[in-house]
């Protein structure tokens, strides 16, 4: 693949002020892979689509198609690295496309701005880049650290996967895009009951105790599976079960340690980005990755 591959980068909120390393390591498996991310600063929030539209759905929509609109101006794919802003974004594209009522609401809304948005544009999450666009052999290629002896558990998340009518990925019910891209840094995939249950985390503002039993049960289902480490995309879930597991387990009886990677984690270790992981885990991470480390041969 020698012809470089651009994409209009949507960065959302939550990754540029609250877990910059999910782009820091992303940017640099991309660029290996001969990828590009071009920002546009005529984006805004997507906005988040847990509790906005229950809100304002007519703003959520309104704002939501003023990002297709920016996207659609720079006659790119648009991809979010965050699953929050790709599911808004693809539900409001699909919706344009297909409710010629809402798209004629909104579309009144934007003129005031001097914008239009059609639901043309392409919207894309990593994972489409990566297995469609990139490609498995060509990821492969450059993979110098094979990640052997790790058992690795994906956490695909409430946003990324439905409706698959808008997202367009692999299934609904059962996804294996994450898992193809664990085989391919020479892991293990790791199988686990209610693989599709939400991490908890949305219904934190109203019942944190409920929230944190839920985080609890996915995490102690993926530790009896078995698994190492768990690999996801949305920061939200990153939030829930990395950085509050020790506030999770509380609601187990047993102990329990389970590093959690961001996706560019992963396959940067497996690319011998160790030391820009290592550098980001100090600040990122709460569980401790050191083990992770050891056991692929890399930890001190």
């Amino acid at each position: 693949m020698s012809k470089s591959i651009e994409y209009t980068y949507f960065p959302g909120c939550t990754i540029p002020f609250r877990l910059p390393h999910f782009e820091l390591t992303m940017r640099e498996v991309l660029n290996r892979l001969n990828v590009e991310l071009v920002t546009d600063e005529g984006h805004t929030c997507c906005p988040e689509p847990t509790t906005f539209p229950g809100v304002d759905i007519e703003a959520w929509f309104t704002i939501g198609a003023r990002n297709i609109a920016v996207s659609e101006a720079s006659s790119r794919d648009t991809v979010a690295l965050c699953s929050g802003c790709f599911h808004t974004l693809s539900v409001v594209k699909h919706t344009l496309k297909t409710d010629s009522d809402i798209r004629e609401r909104v579309n009144k809304r934007l003129k005031n701005a001097g914008m239009q948005a059609t639901g043309e544009v392409t919207v894309k999450n990593i994972l489409h880049v990566l297995h469609e666009d990139v490609g498995l052999d060509q990821i492969a290629k450059k993979i110098t650290h094979p990640l052997k002896g790790l058992s690795i558990a994906s956490h695909y998340g409430c946003h990324l996967v439905r409706p698959i009518e808008a997202t367009y990925m692999d299934d609904a019910e059962n996804p294996q895009w994450m898992e193809d891209l664990i085989r391919v840094v020479g892991a293990e995939p790791v199988e686990y009951k209610d693989k599709m249950a939400c991490c908890g985390a949305p219904i934190g503002p109203s019942d944190e105790s409920k929230s944190f039993k839920l985080t609890a049960q996915k995490l102690q289902k993926i530790s009896d599976a078995g698994a190492d480490a768990i690999v996801l995309i949305c920061p939200t879930c990153y939030t829930q079960l990395e950085m509050q597991q020790r506030k999770a387990i509380e609601y187990l009886d047993t102990e329990l340690n389970m590093p959690v990677l961001y996706l560019g984690e992963m396959l940067a270790l497996a690319m011998g980005l160790t030391d820009l992981v290592v550098s980001n885990s100090r600040r990122y991470h709460r569980v401790k990755i050191e083990p992770l480390l050891e056991k692929i041969g890399v930890g001190e």
